[in-house]
């Protein structure tokens, strides 16, 4: 996943330094890709028929009344095929096959929780970047909704304007309790306040 993302410079910092931060507290670190290919198109495929199954009991009063962005996502969600449907369902089990071989191996995946902070209220995705939808920021943690697979975003600092940075801790189906266990550790050892930003003038 990492190879394919532009992970903003503030929040690779401190997400390192958390895992730095694991390492001293005894987890045994090192740096691996799950070799994941993108498995956006069948997420959309997924998510948006889904959405219109779920709202197509509305009229068109209450339609209009939905998010723009959601109204969109299930009209196109109401297009797809059955065919469209399985092929989806059959990258999300591949994907999932491929996790549950890459956690024969390791037992928790860190990663950002997000490539940025936050931008603007009210926008689907940033200005200037090129994304339609909210996938497009969001790719280390759609992947294992897919998979369904427990994972938890951790607070790991902030960037210079203050904004929170997260990390992710994904784990192999069922193991909740090593996402907890790991998430817990972290924020017992404070690792929400490392690379917080000096107010300036102190």
């Amino acid at each position: 996943l990492g190879g394919q993302v532009a992970v903003r410079p503030a929040v690779a910092r401190a997400v390192r330094r958390a895992v730095e931060r694991l390492a001293e507290l005894g987890a045994y670190v090192t740096e691996t890709d799950p070799d994941l290919t993108d498995p956006v198109e069948a997420f959309h495929t997924l998510w948006f028929s889904g959405a219109a199954r779920v709202t197509q009991h509305l009229g068109p009063r209450q339609r209009e009344q939905l998010d723009p962005g959601l109204r969109e996502i299930c009209t196109q969600g109401a297009r797809y095929s059955a065919l469209d449907y399985l092929a989806a369902v059959d990258v999300r089990m591949d994907l999932g096959r491929r996790m549950g071989r890459f956690h024969d191996a390791y037992d928790l995946l860190v990663t950002p929780t997000l490539p940025l902070t936050a931008f603007e209220a009210g926008a689907e995705v940033p200005k200037g970047s090129g994304h339609r939808r909210w996938t497009g920021w969001t790719p280390f943690t759609y992947p294992f909704n897919m998979t369904q697979q427990p994972a938890a975003s951790v607070p790991v600092g902030a960037d210079a304007d203050g904004l929170p940075i997260g990390l992710q801790l994904v784990a192999a189906r069922h193991r909740d309790d090593l996402v907890l266990r790991a998430a817990h550790a972290l924020y017992e050892a404070g690792a929400g306040s490392a690379g917080r930003p000096t107010p300036s003038g102190s």
